[in-house]
């Protein structure tokens, strides 16, 4: 068995002290790489810094299709309003991501013409509807968190087909007790990066957090433990 992480910069661990030295190598003192320490798992992170949700999407899909239920997948989704999209003017077609805060032509154009937020939530809750259908299927484990509470909104811009897939996914995520990684870690005062990244302690805090429960949905079947994280 193996560990996979899936994310952006928090998973891959931006701004922590072994990561800043080598900005292309995912840093290993992360929770999910402290976890996979912990467990004696071999670990794999697929985590990009600003990736969107497309991105991490794609990245679960290929780790399924190369690793099926011999991964144990932990996956935090990113913010909705990123938009990701294939780059083909590049040598080799790649992914690139647009931010809302960014400033050039492709961003401006984004969001000022096509960019809202029924289309981030459509966009995001089918990607992790996807995601479950396809980890299901393999009857891989996994334990699955977000950091845009965004989501779940039922105030605006969430007609029958938001609700719907808001009711699906709801219970295959996991949280803080109700908060995202990042509230979590501002709730327990631990320190944090100019860029909004928790430091050191939060990530060890929070493999100590989710420890208990991947011990027992790694001695369970993933039917049984796929919905108990919440």
């Amino acid at each position: 068995m193996m560990l996979g992480a899936f994310g952006d910069s928090f998973i891959f661990g931006s701004d922590l002290l072994d990561c800043k030295s080598d900005l292309l190598r995912p840093s290993t003192n992360t929770y999910p790489a402290l976890l996979a320490k912990k467990l004696h798992l071999e670990y794999i992170c697929y985590a990009y810094p600003g990736a969107g949700n497309q991105i991490i999407l794609d990245d679960i899909l290929r780790a399924i299709y190369a690793h099926k239920n011999k991964m144990l997948y932990i996956i935090n989704w990113s913010w909705i309003d990123r938009y990701d999209y294939v780059d083909t003017n590049c040598r080799y077609e790649q992914w690139k991501t647009l931010r809302p805060g960014e400033n050039n032509y492709k961003h401006n154009f984004y969001y000022k013409n096509f960019h809202s937020e029924y289309q981030d939530k459509l966009f995001t809750l089918t990607q992790i509807s996807t995601a479950i259908q396809a980890l299901e299927k393999s009857n891989c484990k996994f334990v699955i968190t977000y950091m845009d509470k965004l989501i779940f909104d039922t105030r605006w811009h969430c007609p029958a087909s938001i609700r719907w897939l808001q009711e699906h996914c709801t219970s295959h995520l996991s949280d803080y007790n109700g908060d995202t990684f990042l509230e979590w870690s501002r709730s327990h005062n631990f320190a944090e990066s100019k860029n909004w990244h928790p430091l050191e302690q939060a990530h060890e805090a929070a493999a100590e957090y989710w420890l208990p429960k991947v011990r027992t949905l790694l001695n369970s079947s993933a039917k049984e433990e796929s919905h108990a994280f919440k």
